[in-house]
């Protein structure tokens, strides 16, 4: 019994050795009408020119003209298509300048030209051209020109160009041109010109130009440009440019130019320029410009320009130019220029007019109309019920209607 088993297993052996060198020498078969090389050609030939027909290319070197193969062989990574690729799945080194694959195309290095694979197509360096498949295409290096996928895309290296992607689309480096993806798009570096995302958008460096966001856009730098998201807008430094989030707006850096959010704006450093919050507005340092919040503004440093808030302006150091707030108006240091408060006004120093419920300041420089004013050392009127100047001499310190010093 053991005799015969050894017996069935050498002759199983044998016959797949037969087999594999009947393999080998199939591909090192080949002819051609007129000659070898050129016309018609049938067969693994390493160099043709005209119209050559082979189940799979192996160590292929260069065809010119039309080659129709049927099935994709890891052992054809050197090879040269120069004209038209077609076949289930063709496979060489580079091929251009049109390659068509009923599955796919595979490029170990470059594919270049009209690209179109029936589920994907990829190169191993640079996609270059108009490239099409139904499910998903990639490059290592580069992809350049216009790109299509209807589930993903995406490059190694720079996207340049116009890309689309049914679900998403993502480069390792920069993405230049217009980018579109249907649930999200994401580069390793910089996007540049204007990028298009259902859901999310995303830079590791810097987003320039125009782009748009379904849910939410974010970069690890700077967002310079016109900037749009349905949800929210964030930049690990800098935004300069229009922004506009459903909402919030944010930056590590500074906030310049306009921005809009139906919540939020907020910068870790100064937020500058003409702003506008559903809720509020915040920065590290400074408030610069037009603000407008809904509930409240505050800054860590100083608030300057025009300041309309629903409650609340609250800042460390100053607050200058013109303020309006329903509830309070506060500067731990000092307030400059006209200020509208029905609330309460509080500061350590006060310069220019005032008009509000109640003024508590250590210094009042100017007017003050309030109901209750309140001030420790007085440098022009007061105007209310109840007037407080402690630098008047006793017996005229608190006088109602009118205190002047």
């Amino acid at each position: 019994m053991r005799k015969q088993n050894t017996i069935i297993l050498l002759l199983c052996l044998l016959g797949f050795s037969s087999l594999r060198a009947q393999s080998d020498q199939f591909s090192k078969f080949y002819f051609g009408i007129p000659t070898k090389t050129a016309g018609i050609g049938f067969g693994n030939s390493p160099k043709f020119t005209g119209i050559r027909f082979n189940f799979a290319d192996k160590y292929v070197d260069q065809i010119n003209g039309i080659n129709i193969t049927f099935w994709q062989n890891k052992a054809n990574k050197h090879a040269v298509v120069n004209g038209l690729s077609l076949g289930i799945l063709p496979t060489a080194a580079t091929m251009r300048p049109v390659n068509i694959g009923v599955v796919g195309l595979v490029a170990y290095d470059n594919l270049s030209g009209i690209n179109l694979g029936g589920l994907g197509l990829g190169a191993g360096k640079n996609l270059n051209g108009i490239s099409i498949a139904s499910l998903g295409l990639g490059s290592g290096d580069q992809l350049n020109g216009i790109a299509a996928a209807g589930l993903a895309l995406g490059s190694g290296g720079d996207m340049n160009g116009l890309f689309m992607a049914g679900l998403a689309a993502g480069s390792g480096a920069d993405i230049n041109g217009i980018a579109i993806a249907g649930l999200a798009l994401g580069s390793g570096n910089n996007i540049d010109g204007m990028a298009m995302a259902g859901l999310g958008l995303g830079a590791g460096n810097d987003i320039r130009g125009i782009a748009f966001s379904g849910l939410g856009l974010g970069s690890g730098r700077d967002i310079r440009g016109i900037a749009l998201a349905g949800i929210g807008i964030g930049g690990g430094r800098d935004l300069s440019g229009i922004f506009v989030g459903g909402i919030g707006v944010g930056s590590g850096g500074s906030v310049r130019g306009i921005s809009v959010a139906g919540i939020g704006v907020g910068a870790g450093q100064d937020v500058l320029g003409l702003t506008f919050a559903g809720v509020g507005i915040g920065a590290g340092r400074n408030l610069s410009g037009i603000q407008v919040a809904g509930f409240g503004l505050g800054a860590g440093k100083k608030i300057k320009g025009i300041s309309v808030a629903g409650v609340g302006i609250r800042s460390n150091e100053e607050i200058s130019g013109i303020q309006l707030a329903t509830a309070y108006i506060r500067s731990d240091y000092i307030i400059r220029g006209i200020t509208l408060v029905p609330g309460y006004l509080k500061a350590e120093k006060y310069k220019g007019f005032s008009v509000s419920g109640y003024s508590r300041t250590s210094e009042m420089t100017g007017i003050s109309i309030a109901l209750v004013n309140s001030t420790k050392k007085l440098k022009g009127v007061q105007i209310g019920l109840i007037n407080y100047a402690g630098n008047n001499r006793k017996g005229a310190r608190t006088w109602p209607i009118l205190n002047i010093h």
